[in-house]
């Protein structure tokens, strides 16, 4: 009989601990979700010269990861070209981060290959890992006039998808 109300008790404050950890781990999650800063990079381009996303603070910002071996990564950079040509001009700017083996070799052609009209970037393990670790490919993340993250995206985005989200954006100003 005492074994029997010992467990009980037992149960019931691991319960009450349990709830607790899930409170604050949703708080936690949820003060970061408000503010999610997207991590600063300065990775090489095409050229061999350092690009950094605090080089475009004051710009909504597209941050692209891609290889040119994905099928749906070739597929989104003719979006991504239009809406360069489209939004660049009023502060828009995409970023394509690269995760290729020999880059140096497949990103040249690929640029050329693409008519691309932005920069393409060299990843490093350093902003895999800052980014969430990414796995699968293509992943996105559209980025706000003050470098918050507006919204991630996992595989392919399309222009019809972005559109809103720019103008929504590019409507914002700096503060």
């Amino acid at each position: 009989m005492d074994k029997r109300i010992y467990v009980k008790e037992i149960f019931k404050v691991s319960g009450i601990i349990f709830a607790i950890l899930v409170f604050v781990v949703l708080v936690a999650c949820q003060s970061k979700a408000d503010d999610a800063r997207a991590p600063n990079f300065s990775l090489l381009n095409l050229q061999g010269d350092l690009v950094s996303l605090s080089d475009y603070k004051g710009k909504v910002v597209l941050v692209n990861f891609f290889a040119t071996y994905c099928p749906p990564c070739r597929l989104e950079m003719s979006d991504f070209v239009e809406l360069q040509k489209e939004y660049g001009p009023r502060g828009f700017v995409v970023l394509a981060i690269s995760v290729d083996q020999n880059p140096q070799i497949v990103l040249p052609r690929f640029a050329e290959a693409m008519k691309l009209n932005f920069p393409v970037l060299i990843a490093t393990s350093k902003v895999i890992k800052d980014y969430g670790n990414i796995y699968g490919l293509p992943v996105s993340f559209l980025i706000d006039r003050d470098q918050k993250i507006m919204k991630r995206f996992m595989g392919m985005v399309t222009k019809d998808m972005l559109v809103p989200l720019i103008e929504k954006g590019l409507g914002a100003k700096s503060g």
